[in-house]
């Protein structure tokens, strides 16, 4: 791409949405509807202690009794969503296979991610996959993504931490990378949480494109440690993007060899990548079928985070506006000593709402334990 191309697609850029508008947001107890009221929060134990009892009877071929502790789960913790998997299964195993399907189209509309990719991975569903019914499965999952990638227009996107990182040891060496890191919206006007990726919590930093339609995403495998201290990289890097209205994602870009650093940022329309790697250097593109295109030296690209094996960190600027109608709200990030950094999200009339307890949740990443 020509640098006179580059400067073509600055002057066309659309400038960001704002909204004036007021009203009610935050509210102290989430409505019903799409989204998690806490998916930080670990399931009730009664709920996972009957979950596992269910387990036992599912081994010993005891499909109503294990039916029976499962939909006790579910009644005891809603938002504790693994039973319903376990129900479908259980269907499955005795060939009872319209009655699997329909409680697999029920969790596909209660949340669409992760449980579409459990869908499509659960060994105890398999048998569904060469059946008619599989079809309308998939049409199932069409709906579903819709549905979730709707009215995100407003939400506070962000990076968080679902429990507690994987503990790499001290000294040089190759470690397995798993901080147990997502990408969620937030949605001020109903006061619910959306997960919006399922990269096995290898998430570790993201990125709105200028025109909020897309968000691009780095995740890694390993963490390299070298003898010294700045002797830091990481390995197994891939560039994710995600059209959110209808939850798509575009095939990743891997990037070979070891990387030290990556900044993303916009130049008008476009994302760009600068890397910094033993393999890969330079300022690129997200190309066709899963390529880098290469792209000059970008002075004036907006950076709006940087990646390196320390974690995530955002470019300075101001607080992130979010535009939902009917409610003005702002996030910004918090830390404060010996606690994880946290995303504070405060409109006006209405009481700060605190993001990312007990873990740690940062607008484009966090720094990596």
């Amino acid at each position: 791409m020509t640098a006179a191309l580059l400067a073509a697609l600055i002057a066309a850029a659309p400038a960001p949405a704002r909204s004036n508008d007021g009203g009610s947001c935050l509210p102290a107890t989430p409505p019903p509807g799409l989204g998690a009221v806490d998916p930080f929060r670990a399931p009730d134990a009664k709920a996972t202690a009957l979950n596992s009892a269910g387990k036992d009877y599912y081994r010993d071929g005891k499909w109503d009794e294990a039916r029976v502790e499962y939909r006790a789960a579910t009644a005891a913790d809603p938002g504790f969503l693994a039973p319903r998997l376990n129900v479908a299964c259980s269907f499955v195993r005795q060939e009872r296979f319209a009655e699997a399907t329909a409680e697999v189209e029920a969790l596909l509309k209660l949340a669409y991610v992760p449980w579409a990719r459990e869908v499509l991975e659960a060994a105890d569903l398999g048998a569904l996959k060469p059946r008619p019914e599989m079809a309308q499965i998939r049409r199932a999952m069409t709906a579903a993504a819709a549905a979730w990638g709707a009215g995100l227009d407003g939400a506070v996107l962000f990076v968080g931490r679902a429990r507690a990182p994987l503990k790499i040891p001290d000294g040089p060496g190759f470690f397995i990378l798993n901080p147990h890191q997502e990408i969620y919206a937030f949605l001020p006007g109903s006061g619910r949480f959306r997960q919006l990726t399922a990269e096995d919590g290898r998430v570790l930093a993201m990125a709105a494109t200028p025109d909020g339609r897309r968000i691009v995403y780095v995740t890694a495998e390993k963490l390299i440690r070298g003898a010294k201290p700045d002797e830091l990289a990481l390995r197994g890097v891939a560039l994710g993007e995600l059209t959110l209205a209808t939850m798509s994602s575009a095939p990743p870009v891997k990037i070979a060899g070891d990387v030290r650093s990556i900044e993303i940022a916009s130049l008008g329309a476009i994302v760009t990548f600068k890397i910094d790697g033993d393999r890969v250097a330079g300022t690129f593109q997200r190309g066709d079928r899963g390529m880098l295109d290469p792209l000059p030296p970008a002075p004036r690209a907006k950076v709006a985070a940087i990646v390196t094996a320390r974690g995530a960190e955002p470019a300075a600027g101001a607080a992130t506006p979010a535009a939902t109608p009917g409610c003005r709200a702002t996030a910004r990030e918090a830390t404060a000593p010996g606690k994880p950094r946290a995303i504070v999200v405060t409109a006006p009339g209405r009481p700060a709402r605190r993001i990312g307890d007990p873990f740690g949740a940062g607008l484009v990443g966090l720094p990596l334990p």
